[in-house]
């Protein structure tokens, strides 16, 4: 017989990357061993063997079970809507198997109970019994140029419900309005809403987002940049739970070329040039942050994945900031230097996405109007 000792409770969301022990235990002793079939979305995904401790007991942590498999998509903006996201949250069963080690027969079954895993790049709290999360966009004010977007992915818990976004400016004027559909359960959807149509009012100084499902009520603050220093900045980074978000600055942007040029030497001592390798650094500074608002620097750096527009296309850069300032006492306003750094002369894909066996890599341009 197998006992569950400890697993996820029935119907729980939980993050891939979190540690979740699962420990079981038979009344059968030595000469047995326990095997976990694992399907994720009804699909078997893998077969364990789950060593003892001891002769009885099994622990496994199911840290990272998944996280190599999700497949994040771009999200950057396309429509003004609500969209329920079901690529990043994935049902996971187990089957635990108790079985002989001298014939390999099963003597025993368990099922643990049906649980979910969302993705997520590095541990974070999180507690799926809230009714309404905004998931992993932390700064509680965010900068957007009169023409930026507002992409913010969020988690809810509804029970015969349906979660509505506001969008308002400081004189209280509702500019969106979006809503679900009723529904029952836990789920993530996106928002997203285009400014550059919008006409505002003279003096407009920031906006609120607030998304509702029953009596909860959850909301973002977005600051308006007027007087911008130079031309706004946009980046979109990969946020810790596979959803990319859009950010803007108004500092300075430098880029800096460097050559790594390899030659062979020939028999009359002269050298050939074979190859130029070409790397851009891009150094783009935020321009001044306030404490509240410097955070979204922080997510930035620790992106995996950053895109930026070089010559009027989206490209995939890698991140080189290796020191941030947290805090200062008696500093109210912050400006940092962001460093990234791409390959100019890497590869280039003959083929577009609409044609058959397209795949893009990291080191492709990505096409300016499937992005934007």
């Amino acid at each position: 017989m197998i006992t569950i000792i400890k697993a996820p409770a029935l119907n729980r969301v939980l993050l891939d990357a979190n540690n979740t022990e699962v420990i079981v235990q038979s009344t059968n002793g030595s000469g047995y061993y326990f095997r976990a079939l694992i399907y994720v979305d009804d699909v078997l995904f893998d077969e364990q063997g789950w060593s003892r401790k001891d002769s009885y007991t099994a622990s496994k942590d199911l840290v990272k079970l998944y996280n190599a498999y999700f497949e994040t998509v771009w999200t950057i903006y396309s429509t003004n809507g609500i969209v329920e996201q079901t690529h990043l949250k994935k049902k996971i069963k187990i089957t635990i198997q108790e079985r002989t080690l001298a014939a390999d027969a099963v003597v025993a079954t368990v099922d643990l109970p049906i649980f979910y895993f969302m993705y997520n790049a590095n541990p974070v709290y999180f507690d799926d019994s809230t009714k309404i999360q905004i998931l992993g966009v932390v700064p509680p004010v965010l900068l957007i140029p009169d023409n930026g977007k507002i992409i913010i992915p969020f988690y809810v818990k509804a029970i015969d419900e349906l979660a509505t976004v506001v969008l308002k400016d400081n004189f209280g004027n509702i500019i969106d309005t979006q809503s679900t559909a009723s529904f029952n359960g836990k789920k993530v959807f996106i928002y997203s809403f285009d400014m550059s149509p919008v006409t505002l009012e003279k003096d407009t100084l920031y906006f609120e987002m607030s998304i509702t499902c029953g009596l909860k009520q959850v909301a973002k603050m977005y600051k308006l940049i007027r007087f911008p220093d130079f031309n706004v900045k946009e980046i979109y980074f990969k946020n810790n739970f596979g959803y990319y978000i859009p950010a803007y600055f108004d500092g300075e942007l430098e880029i800096v070329d460097s050559l790594d040029i390899s030659d062979y030497q020939e028999a009359d001592g002269s050298k050939v040039v074979y190859e130029i390798n070409e790397e851009a650094t891009y150094t783009i500074n935020t321009g001044s942050l306030l404490q509240e608002e410097r955070v979204i620097v922080n997510q930035i750096a620790n992106s995996l994945d950053v895109l930026f527009k070089v010559n009027s296309q989206w490209r995939k850069i890698q991140t080189a900031t290796k020191k941030l300032l947290e805090y200062r006492d008696k500093k109210h306003l912050y400006a940092q230097d962001l460093f990234f750094t791409f390959v100019k002369n890497g590869k280039v894909s003959n083929y577009y996405e609409t044609e058959i066996g397209a795949d893009w890599d990291d080191n492709d341009f990505l096409p300016n109007d499937w992005l934007t």
